[in-house]
């Protein structure tokens, strides 16, 4: 790779009064200008594998990150003046400035589209992320600062710092960082991503090794016996299913949706359980199978379907309601059914899965009674998490199928494990303490190893729990809380904690090497950070101190960060309680004061609770950002990264920034996901963070919403115009286009109707949906089709994958047809398909198998689309005088009727689909179009666009 930095130093512009402007205070880069393709191209890039992550991801689970090139690119962009030549931004980001990112996405855009490999990898620099600023860049910078800022290292301050992209990206430039979270699980975080690699460097990395081998050696010692293994073998995962006996039969059941081990394509490597079914006993056994498909054995029948299970014997089924009812009273057992081993090659290790030996099974038994041993003592020194589950939360799955603890999320021989090691933690950690006297060096070292340590134990509870899952596709445990949730497993995996290389030591290994790699990527002599826990409604500093604030603040109910962390928090208050007593000092973690939409938290009131949540949320936004206006200095700055899909949280968080008197300076969108990454998998997830900056607002200019609504109309149609061009559509274009039309509504706040009427910013956003409404319509041309139709097109045009989740889909469908998705679903219109939380788009065929429509009975033809599916299934089926003469008895086959029109953009949209029901489809459509004498509009492919390749 070329190190292009030593290359294109040069010096950065400066001039007199450099970004300020008379009466309105400092003008920062962010507010004229911002490298959209290029920091979006390298997001993208940063977490395009998951395995090139960068080393804070691997730190510690912590939930929505933000990515450190879009993270440094806020700050850098709000600090610094407009006349910096952009190719010394660039440089300061780690982007080549010699390099075309268009012109290097277009051509391996082109190379995906036509599936040419390329020999040389256009993107032959290292990810911006790794690229450190040199003394010689930043020394430049500080010079800039000091003209523009009147200091040279400005503060950065982020309030709610989660997992430390942000705080970390400001530290790596020299700048001094105040970073804090209410939430205890990510104050440890901070600590581990910002103060202390900060303050001790490279030599911690001996001291958390030292430690934690003295914690895994005691362990093992007192667990070798509960994991027996056969010679030459490392055992790294057993495979449990839950049971419950059957009521008729009394077989024991055990309970699994699929018998896979190894899924692969190829059945020769593919591996699998048969479920073995006694006659006389009412235990099942287990065998492995290798090739099951030529053994006549289907993997993909389990004995569970749909929450109900069935009993393989006597083909009962016990319904969902009766399984929770069963768990409840505590019926539900474990029985394992798959050892996961690795032997001893010449050349390298060979994966082997067979059935448990009873030896295995003896071990197993003999660990349930060692854990009912101890149990007594362990209890008395507080070391078992017997905490409550918390009725309120949102996912109360762990309730509802007896585990109402949070010890109970784990089978004897995994809580004999945690708690063997939790033991021999508080051992080691009281030695290291020792002779160290509280708020001295010593001290911080050692609560700097035992908080590393704790990041390896949280590891292996992560990885260790009845939540963890065999992957079969990549034969490896995943970790619990990788879903952010707590959904009931009828299979998990336990893995083998004590396997060399595996278990304990692959997690110690993770964390010395994410610390390692964090060390490596600060400054020499990195600034010392301030990292507190706490609320970001009560900041210390004094009024009108800090010059520049950048937050990621939660998205409304995205995700219940204080729910999913307890998970971590009921163990690391007992692994660092005494160590941070102030932190851990409460049961499990605050969740009055957190900022988030939380509809659990006003279940059984008369109001909606999904409203009751998002007014709580709006106003704790408010209170947070009216802090923030309290300390950020008259012309500071404050940036915030919002990635959120529905106006209702947009409105909620405009109406907080104005509330606490703020407005919007500029808007920018960043590609932060790789869209096919998703499309994938059948789900359409927002890719696009959105940067606002703001500033105090000075002058309230009230505006009557008569006199600006056309003024911002305006806005949307040139941001998306501008956006479009750069490659973003669908549900991302109208997420970037809020920003801007916020901004300028956020001028004339508090806006009003001529008579007097306050105007809420949904309003504002609704203007957003009419635009690109119309600029859909006419595009696809089909303006005079009925709302219905234009809301299908729309949506096959938008999700060419023909699924995606419901919410993605009802905001497509809003500005596509002006109706709601639920209209469309198979009990409306029958144009979709709604499953749990994700949509399906129906093709003409799925229609017409469905009874739907019928070609032959026009009154179940109610909208365009409804004829443009008749008459491609009747001209395949019999001929173009029968779809003729439909088109005339529906009076389709006039002038000005649109359907011609909507055939064409069906042809266009089915023929891109990634299902072969829709090119079947377009195949008949067009041809049709031929024999009506019309021609198809070109459409342009999958892979010709930007976007697709982010």
């Amino acid at each position: 790779m070329n190190d292009y930095t030593n290359l294109y130093i040069v010096a950065l512009v400066k001039s007199k009064n450099c970004g300020m402007v008379d009466g309105e205070g400092r003008e920062p880069l962010i507010s004229k200008w911002f490298p959209i393709t290029e920091v979006s191209a390298e997001s993208v890039r940063e977490r395009s594998a998951s395995s090139a992550l960068p080393p804070l991801y691997f730190l510690h689970v912590w939930f929505a990150r933000r990515p450190l090139a879009a993270s440094r690119a806020a700050i850098l962009g709000s600090l610094l003046p407009t006349c910096i030549k952009r190719e010394d931004f660039l440089k300061l980001l780690g982007i080549p400035a010699h390099v075309d990112l268009q012109k290097v996405w277009d051509k391996l855009a082109q190379a995906k589209a036509t599936g040419v490999k390329l020999q040389d990898n256009p993107l032959f620099w290292k990810r911006a992320y790794e690229h450190t600023p040199s003394e010689q860049e930043v020394s430049k910078v500080y010079g800039l600062f000091k003209e523009f800022w009147d200091v040279d290292r400005p503060l950065v301050v982020d309030p709610m710092a989660g997992g430390g992209s942000i705080p970390f990206e400001a530290m790596r430039l020299g700048l001094p960082v105040v970073a804090g979270d209410l939430n205890p699980v990510a104050f440890i975080c901070l600590k581990g991503t910002l103060e202390y690699p900060a303050k001790f460097g490279k030599k911690l990395l001996d001291a958390v090794e030292s430690f934690c081998k003295e914690v895994h050696e005691a362990a093992r010692a007192e667990l070798e016996e509960f994991f027996p293994k056969q010679q030459d073998e490392n055992i790294y995962a057993y495979l449990w299913a839950r049971t419950i006996r059957c009521s008729s039969c009394g077989l024991v059941i055990p309970l699994s949706p699929n018998w896979w081990i190894v899924r692969t394509g190829n059945d020769d490597e593919s591996v699998a359980v048969k479920l073995v079914i006694p006659e006389n006993d009412n235990v099942c056994s287990f065998e492995i199978v290798s090739s099951p498909k030529k053994h006549g054995l289907n993997p993909n029948k389990g004995t569970v379907k749909g929450g109900s299970a069935e009993c393989p014997r006597c083909y009962m089924v016990i319904d969902d309601k009766e399984i929770k009812r069963i768990a409840q009273r505590g019926q539900m057992g474990h029985q394992l059914y798959c050892v996961c081993v690795k032997n001893k090659g010449k050349n390298r290790a060979k994966w082997n899965f067979r059935a448990s030996t009873k030896q295995e099974n003896e071990a197993v038994e003999k660990a349930e009674k060692r854990l009912k041993e101890k149990l007594p003592k362990w209890l008395a020194k507080g070391f078992v998490p017997t905490e409550n589950f918390p009725e309120t939360a949102n996912d109360t799955r762990p309730i509802q199928y007896g585990m109402p603890r949070w010890c109970d999320l784990f089978n004897p021989r995994q809580l004999l494990t945690h708690l063997t090691y939790l033991e021999k933690f508080q051992q080691a950690k009281e030695r290291l303490f020792a002779d160290a006297k509280e708020d001295n060096e010593k001290w911080e070292f050692a609560a700097a190893v035992v908080t590393y340590g704790a990041m390896v134990f949280d590891t292996c509870v992560d990885y260790n729990c009845l939540i963890s899952l065999w992957h079969s596709t990549r034969n490896k445990v995943s970790h619990a809380m990788s879903l952010q949730a707590f959904p009931f497993k009828w299979s998990y995996a336990e893995w083998n904690q004590l396997v060399p290389n595996g278990g304990y030591d692959w997690a110690l290994s993770k964390v010395l090497d994410a610390l390692r790699e964090i060390v490596e990527l600060l400054p020499e002599n990195p600034p010392n950070p301030m990292v507190y826990c706490g609320t970001s409604t009560r900041l210390q500093f004094k009024d009108k101190s800090v010059p520049c604030i950048v937050v990621d603040p939660p998205y409304a109910e995205n995700v219940m960060y204080a729910e999913v962390s307890d998970f971590f928090y009921v163990w690391l208050k007992r692994l660092l309680g005494d160590v941070f007593p102030d932190v851990f000092k409460l049961t499990l973690t605050e969740k009055d004061e957190e900022v988030v939409a939380n509809p659990a938290r006003f279940k059984g009131m008369r109001k909606s609770a999904k409203k009751l949540a998002q007014e709580d949320y709006r106003t704790k936004m408010e209170a947070c950002f009216r802090e923030m206006h309290r300390v950020l200095q008259d012309d500071g700055i404050l940036t915030v990264m919002f990635t959120h899909r529905t106006a209702e949280a947009w409105s909620s968080l405009a109406t907080a920034l104005m509330n606490a008197g703020f407005t919007f300076i500029s808007s920018w969108p960043v590609h932060t996901e790789p869209p096919d990454k998703y499309a994938k998998r059948g789900k359409g997830v927002l890719k696009v963070t959105v940067l606002i900056t703001c500033r105090k607002r000075k002058v309230n200019q009230p505006g009557i919403w008569e006199d600006i609504g056309d003024e911002l109309r305006q806005v949307a149609k040139q941001k998306i115009e501008e956006y479009s061009k750069l490659g973003i559509s669908g549900p991302d274009l109208i997420v970037s286009v809020y920003g801007p039309v916020l901004g300028r509504f956020a001028d004339y706040y508090p806006v009003k109707t001529a008579t007097g009427k306050e105007i809420d910013p949904q309003q504002a956003l609704d203007l957003v949906i009419d635009v690109l409404s119309e600029k859909f319509l006419q595009e696809a041309g089909i303006q005079n089709a009925d709302k219905e139709t234009a809301a299908y097109i729309n949506l096959l045009a938008t999700f060419p994958t023909t699924q995606t989740e419901y919410e993605e889909a009802r905001l497509a469908t809003v500005f596509g047809g002006l109706t709601t998705l639920d209209t469309l679903d198979v009990k409306g219109y029958g144009l979709i398909e709604k499953k749990g939380k994700n949509i399906r788009i129906l093709s003409a065929r799925e229609r017409q198998a469905r009874g739907i429509i019928d070609p032959y009975n026009t009154k179940t033809l109610k909208t365009i689309i409804d004829n443009v599916h008749a008459a491609i299934l009747l001209y395949e089926q019999g001929g173009l005088i029968q779809t003729k003469h439909l088109l005339q008895e529906k009076n389709l086959d006039t002038a000005d009727s649109p359907f011609l029109d909507v055939l064409q953009a069906y042809a266009r949209y089915a023929e891109n689909a990634t299902d072969e029901k829709f090119n079947k489809d377009a195949a008949l459509a067009r041809a049709l179009l031929a024999a009506l004498e019309k021609t198809l509009e070109y459409a342009p492919k999958k892979g010709e666009r930007l976007d697709h390749y982010f």
